[in-house]
């Protein structure tokens, strides 16, 4: 446990939905639109449920697929739905009992693949691991942690039901290597794999909600070849890896970000507005990409893209939050 927090009863989790950053037009005459933080939404600050120890010990077995291999997004999309399972206000994922969230998925996921042509489309869960706090807490790291028996309780849904699992990280005043260390049991399930969230990776002095925070090339490069070297190391089929950006500043010296070939980096454009300006923002940051996804705000996006809209910018993975 290292002493940190994980999440507890009677602790409140406001920032995983007020920490939501909107596009909004003008900004600093390069026609680039500046994040500006939503109020906040009814559901911030409820209470999450009671946890066990946050560390992740050897816990995932029998579970076959899906997964991914060099070839698996150039016949499939993937479509997730987001959230923490305790906190309805961070996405969908958390709105949903289990059991009706497999079915939207799946139907959702349905809809897509009558539409999108020759290519499958994978629904998958997109779980909030580490979620970033306005407060240091006792390690000051501004994160608290899902508890093990709900990750293991959604893992093994996955499994059953034949869904991917993205374990989103948020970073904090962490570090990825040391936070993507404590997931790695996990990631022993062939279907389980990685997101990092630049937005909540915190510098001295900066505070989540308050700053926008980034990670480095070095970063993202870390956790590519901590991945590649898990996954030969164990025997395992390839790992997806997920960087969510909005801004220039969330992926420092970008252009230095390496391939890894047992690593499928997708940059996902993050962030809540307009169609037209996610469409531009999408191109600047998501398209360059390996592999390229989008999210998009079932209650907070003004003008919600429809399937078909969101199919006409090709994106390899599609996030629901």
């Amino acid at each position: 446990m290292k002493g940190r927090i994980a999440l507890s009863a009677g602790l409140a989790l406001p920032l995983a939905t007020a920490g939501v950053w909107l596009f909004v037009a003008g900004g600093s005459g390069d026609g680039k639109a500046p994040a500006v933080l939503l109020p906040p939404e009814p559901g911030i600050g409820q209470v999450v449920a009671a946890s066990t120890a946050r560390t992740a010990t050897p816990l995932v077995s029998g579970c076959d697929g899906p997964s991914v291999d060099a070839d698996f997004l150039a016949s499939n999309q993937i479509l997730s739905y987001y959230g923490n399972p305790h906190v309805p206000g961070m996405g969908i994922l958390g709105e949903l009992e289990p059991d009706e969230l497999v079915a939207r998925v799946r139907e959702h996921a349905a809809r897509y693949d009558q539409l999108n042509g020759a290519r499958g489309v994978q629904p998958a869960f997109h779980i909030v691991y580490a979620s970033a706090q306005p407060e240091a807490g006792q390690d000051g790291l501004h994160l608290q942690f899902l508890d093990k028996r709900t990750i293991l309780r959604y893992l093994d849904l996955a499994c059953k039901n034949g869904l991917l699992v993205f374990l989103d990280i948020q970073i904090g005043r962490s570090d990825v290597e040391t936070e993507m260390r404590d997931i790695l049991p996990y990631l022993e399930a062939p279907n389980v794999h990685v997101a990092l969230d630049p937005e909540f990776a915190m510098a001295a002095g900066q505070v989540p909600g308050e700053d926008i925070g980034s990670l480095d090339a070095a970063d993202v490069n870390a956790a590519q070849a901590m991945l590649e070297e898990f996954v030969e190391r164990r025997g395992l089929p390839d790992k997806m890896l997920i960087v969510h950006q909005f801004t220039d500043g969330m992926i420092t010296n970008r252009t230095l970000v390496d391939d890894y070939p047992r690593v499928r980096l997708v940059v996902d454009m993050d962030g809540v507005g307009p169609a037209e300006i996610k469409q531009v923002k999408f191109g600047w940051y998501a398209a360059p990409a390996e592999y390229s996804g989008i999210k998009l705000f079932f209650r907070q996006d003004p003008d919600l893209m429809g399937e078909q809209d969101v199919l006409g910018l090709d994106p390899d993975v599609i996030i629901y939050q």
